[in-house]
């Protein structure tokens, strides 16, 4: 199969070169003639404003109306350079392989759940730079984002933000509407905050439930929805974001999703028995798996974290969604604003980080939704052209520093409400 760029998301062959770091890479790299043509044209532009200058001085005349704006041209013109993510700045892992297609992804994406902090427009500015500093300085070019987070805020700041680097990141988008009109209405909405004709993907949020996944199945669900919009090119792949085990393992060996979101967590896997069923299922059909609260330390109670207060109606969380907050009450971080209380000490979140990227399966993380987060984790990981290993000493830390600290698992198989709380 030919190889095909796709942004910084990469269709290639299964044997494909090593990567090797390499310096940020401008506009002027990725388009070929296209700086030909705006030297040339702003080398047109010069001409013909200096013409227009040496008119007037010599009929003692002011200059002609709108000569600003093309001054104003010329100088965007000659300033226009981009710096875009370099696909190589981390290792990148198959993630789609369906339909003939070898897309991979870097191991480290942007949380942009953080964005859902700036909810007002006067806000868009802290939500470019967060975004310019993800892409420029970290080169981060994988982007996730659900209209779930901050009731359709995090999506309208990302929009405008992402826009300048829109075709060279890979962007995942989800709907937690399990019908199909519901889906494509906020299918729709999303497309318009966010400024794009397509998303990469396009995933079932928050599956939790058997009747979740019936109604999405069944007729009048929303993989209909999901399916047609694939056809028509607004979607290039379809995935979902789950909780629960067992319902994450009935859509995976469904057949019809490319990839999986799961919580691939150290003490959600140890002490609440969850993601090894995924993983092994996900390897089995070649789906390809983000892993979820990776950084999670662990859940929050109603002792340590503070209430989301519900509203009595939503703009883009469908009411089944308002009323599960309800009956399993959430509470966020006082100090992160996550729904789980994310590991904040850098050397102990970034052994976490690593145990997730070392399980079989395990594409890419997406890093607790905190900002200030962000950076150590991809300082650890940027650079190089594999995930480094994590020690047994490391584990073996892990294993004690949370027996030590009673930890009770963000998610577990005991009961229903291990798979709520958290969306």
């Amino acid at each position: 199969m030919a190889a095909a760029n796709y942004g910084s998301c990469q269709d290639e062959d299964d044997e494909r070169p090593t990567i090797q770091p390499r310096p940020p890479i401008s506009l002027s790299e990725i388009e070929g003639e296209q700086p030909h043509r705006i030297a040339v044209a702003s080398g047109l532009l010069c001409l013909f404003v200096a013409a227009l200058v040496f008119f007037a001085s010599l009929h003692h005349s002011p200059l002609p109306l709108g000569i600003g704006q093309v001054l104003n041209m010329q100088a965007a013109m000659e300033s226009r350079q981009t710096i875009v993510p370099d696909p190589n700045a981390y290792p990148r892992r198959t993630f789609i392989t369906k339909g003939g297609r070898n897309v991979t992804l870097p191991v480290l994406g942007f949380p942009s759940v953080a964005l859902a902090q700036y909810p007002s427009l006067k806000d868009q500015p802290k939500a470019n730079e967060a975004v310019r500093h993800a892409v420029e300085d970290l080169h981060l070019s994988y982007f996730d984002v659900a209209p779930e987070y901050g009731d359709g805020v995090a999506q309208s700041r990302l929009g405008p933000a992402l826009k300048p680097y829109r075709q060279h990141v890979f962007l995942a988008a989800k709907t937690m509407y399990r019908d199909a009109a519901g889906a494509q209405a906020d299918l729709d909405n999303t497309l318009r905050a966010l400024e794009t004709d397509h998303l990469d993907l396009y995933q079932f949020h928050s599956i939790s439930t058997e009747r979740d996944v019936e109604q999405i199945l069944g007729e009048g669900g929303a993989m209909e929805t999901f399916q047609q919009a694939k056809r028509e090119g607004k979607i290039r792949a379809i995935g979902f974001s789950a909780h629960s085990e067992t319902m994450g393992v009935r859509l995976i060996e469904s057949g019809l999703v490319d990839t999986c979101m799961f919580p691939i967590n150290f003490a959600a896997y140890h002490y609440g028995g969850v993601g090894q069923k995924v993983l092994d299922a996900a390897i089995a059909n070649n789906v390809g798996v983000i892993a979820l609260k990776a950084g999670a330390r662990g859940r929050l109670t109603q002792q340590n974290g503070e209430a989301v207060e519900v509203p009595d109606a939503f703009q883009h969380i469908p009411e089944w969604k308002r009323q599960e907050m309800i009956q399993y009450p959430v509470v966020t971080s006082p100090r992160h604003h996550t729904w789980y209380e994310p590991e904040d000490e850098p050397e102990e979140l970034n052994r976490l980080i690593l145990w997730s990227l070392n399980q079989p399966g395990v594409t890419a993380v997406l890093p607790p939704g905190s900002l200030g987060l962000l950076d150590g984790i991809a300082d650890m990981l940027r650079g190089k052209s594999e995930v480094p290993p994590i020690e047994e000493e490391d584990v073996q830390h892990l294993w004690d520093r949370y027996r030590r600290m009673e930890i009770v698992p963000i998610f577990h198989n005991k009961t229903e409400q291990g798979t709520k709380v958290s969306t």
